[in-house]
């Protein structure tokens, strides 16, 4: 059987000097054929500069290689962008300020190849913790819509490896600025089996400047009433599919409330608070995930009496 050709798929926004690390990992990946496609999602900065600099190097590498500029519309079209260019069988994800281990897709890509799963993920670390995560009890494999749900399996976007074949029929990526990662693999969840390699083969650096960081927590405020409506929108699109589960949706946005209303606690916002639980409990029935917040609601309501806040953990 031929070896297949795996596209690595890098997009990249104003960050040209984490790109050295990123793509440099994954010019040391052992496996080949490879091909890297990295593109610059509107930075309007340097970025070209130092991407034209790596042609050399992937040549040298024996890396298949290539750039491209589009206009800026997020971390999900730039993806789209990447796959449109590339000529890969299967493809991996890597964001430009993380890294992989030299043998990540030597050892996903025969576990891939050996049943009919459509997506590989792996276990990660962070940099500086060597401690993979997230923990076995969190790798569950084969149908996994249900557990991605529940949050009973996680799989992280930086340490996927998907066939060409989930693309062509389940989609690419949403052209979302947050969560489009997570909706897609509830996507891929419904069409295919998920198989997991256990060790940590990503090295996450999360740069102080990353989307998922933007704008502290009234950022995270706008990053919750996103995820409900895409999880809502999600819902509604494949409610008639074979695989899906209204139930483990509901149990999906209840986590996703449970952390908006946290964040509306921390920013002292009882009151609110109070009114999203309501919300959460109305849309999203008895919950676990909402079980416990009534009583933070009642401390925060207290603390807010001595004016003080519900300190973050």
């Amino acid at each position: 059987m031929s070896r297949p050709l795996v596209s690595a798929i890098v997009p990249t926004f104003r960050r040209p000097a984490l790109l050295e690390r990123s793509l440099a990992s994954v010019l040391d990946q052992t496996w080949r054929p490879l091909e890297l496609v990295v593109v610059d999602d509107g930075s309007g900065d340097n970025t070209p500069t130092v991407l034209e600099a790596f042609t050399a190097r992937a040549r040298e590498r024996d890396v298949s290689y290539r750039w491209l500029t589009v206009a800026n519309g997020g971390p999900g079209k730039a993806r789209n962008a990447g796959m449109d260019a590339a000529q890969g069988a299967m493809f991996a994800f890597l964001d430009d300020d993380d890294a992989w281990r030299p043998e990540k897709l030597a050892r996903q890509v025969p576990a891939l190849l050996q049943g009919e799963s459509g997506v590989c993920f792996s276990r990660y670390s962070h940099a500086g913790d060597d401690r993979p995560k997230p923990p076995e009890s969190a790798l569950h494999e084969g149908w996994v819509f249900d557990a991605l749900c529940s949050g009973a399996t996680r799989a992280h976007l930086q340490t996927l490896l998907v066939r060409r074949e989930v693309i062509e029929r389940s989609g690419g990526f949403a052209p979302l600025f947050n969560f489009e990662d997570s909706e897609f693999c509830l996507r891929a969840s419904l069409d295919f089996p998920f198989v997991c390699v256990r060790e940590a083969l990503t090295v996450i650096h999360g740069a102080p400047t990353s989307v998922s960081r933007d704008a502290g927590l009234e950022g995270d405020l706008k990053r919750d009433a996103l995820k409900l409506s895409v999880l809502e929108d999600f819902g509604r699109k494949f409610a008639m599919h074979p695989r899906f589960n209204a139930a483990s949706i509901r149990q999906f946005r209840a986590r996703i409330y449970d952390e908006h209303i946290k964040h509306l606690l921390w920013l002292g916002r009882a009151r609110a608070a109070a009114a999203a639980l309501r919300r959460a409990k109305e849309e999203c029935g008895e919950q676990e995930a909402l079980q416990r917040l009534g009583r933070k609601i009642f401390k925060a309501r207290l603390l807010g009496w001595l004016g003080l806040r519900l300190s973050k953990p």
